[in-house]
């Protein structure tokens, strides 16, 4: 694994629930960040021309182009995965001048934050994060613990 020039991210946990989460986009990557927030409770509003037929149904959808005027302090954080780099770096800029932290899909240096692979098991949740470097790194991480979990909890069941 190649060395790094910056320290390791620090790995926060928040409590979305009712938290008011604006994604730009409506494809593939912005329907799996929908459901993983929608796991956590947030509350989404998402924007685009057109949605993937898997996007979830609770989110709040918007039916058109993205605006500079969709940007406000009423979310908590803004998510920008369409397939338009202008648009994104756009989204990028406009939440960044308001102070609000923006995950930009295809841009790893716009990002203010990383989507982690989200691994839960009854009231215990983990994440597994290698800030952009390998995604297929973290997909395997994050699948093994998933197929061990359940096991491991068992185990220290028993012990009790």
């Amino acid at each position: 694994m190649p060395e790094h020039s910056r320290p390791p991210f620090f790995p926060m946990m928040m409590d979305l629930q009712a938290k008011k989460i604006l994604i730009i986009g409506g494809g593939h990557i912005a329907s799996r960040r929908a459901r993983t927030l929608i796991t956590c409770g947030a509350k989404l509003v998402a924007i685009s021309p057109v949605f993937s037929e898997n996007f979830p149904d609770e989110a709040h959808k918007i039916f058109r182009e993205f605006q500079p005027e969709d940007i406000s302090e009423n979310f908590t954080f803004v998510i920008a995965a369409t397939n338009k780099r202008e648009v994104n770096s756009l989204v990028h800029d406009l939440a960044n001048a308001k102070n609000i932290p923006v995950n930009v899909a295809d841009c790893q240096d716009e990002c203010d934050f990383f989507f982690p692979s989200l691994i839960n098991f009854e009231n215990v949740s983990v994440s597994v994060n290698s800030a952009g470097i390998s995604s297929k790194l973290t997909h395997k991480l994050s699948e093994r613990l998933r197929e061990v979990w359940p096991k491991w909890v068992k185990l220290e069941r028993e012990k009790i």
